[in-house]
């Protein structure tokens, strides 16, 4: 995924992965149908990897997340609502992106937030206290299971990190900017409770 341990080839703006995901995406979406779009791509792609039997096919998944491939599907994403398919994958894929761009900073806000709501340590997966290369092992590993294995219990893990990390962010506001850092603990909690909800809908079948 990153330069941490992986030596899958880095692809930059790739080849779709599934036709069925390419059809979905034209390239300038009327907004009426953007909705179903959003939709339709994102059970695509979701289908298209949990149905493949071909490791390297997550694992490009996993690259195309950290080199930007996937900006096209997270933009037709971000309009959907939280609890709907294509808007979970939108908020999670925001936050795994995030957190390899910024480990450093999510590793201090994390550690500072996990003293506030300890419960929702161990549902985050996160090394108590963790260091940058955990967090994005973690953060691959939640993202991997969102589309290999249990899609609910990887979005209650990530709704537990951001939550845990919204926490701590405004634990922080004291010692930074206070108005910006408050501004930012209140999206990064919104974002939890998104995907929190999310993953209970997906738990539930009703995440469509």
């Amino acid at each position: 995924m990153s330069s941490h341990g992986s030596s899958a080839p880095r692809f930059r703006r790739p080849a779709p992965l599934f036709a069925s995901v390419a059809d979905s995406i034209p390239g300038d979406p009327d907004p009426a149908t953007s909705s179903d779009l959003a939709h339709d791509s994102a059970r695509a792609l979701l289908d298209g990897v949990f149905h493949s039997a071909d490791p390297e096919v997550v694992q490009r998944v996993l690259t195309l997340a950290a080199d930007d491939g996937l900006t096209d599907l997270a933009a037709l994403w971000s309009g959907a609502p939280a609890t709907s398919l294509p808007g979970a994958l939108w908020r999670l894929y925001v936050l795994h992106t995030w957190s390899q761009l910024n480990g450093e900073d999510m590793v201090r806000r994390y550690r500072a937030g996990s003293r506030t709501v300890p419960g929702l340590r161990y549902l985050s997966g996160f090394a108590e206290p963790p260091d940058v290369e955990q967090v994005h092992r973690t953060m691959d590993q939640i993202l991997r299971g969102a589309f290999t294995g249990d899609l609910g219990l990887a979005l209650r893990r990530a709704g537990a990190v951001a939550t845990i990390v919204a926490h701590g962010t405004a634990h922080l506001a004291d010692e930074d900017d206070e108005a910006h850092r408050t501004r930012q603990a209140e999206r990064l909690l919104s974002t939890g409770e998104d995907l929190t909800a999310a993953g209970r809908h997906a738990e539930a079948g009703t995440l469509d």
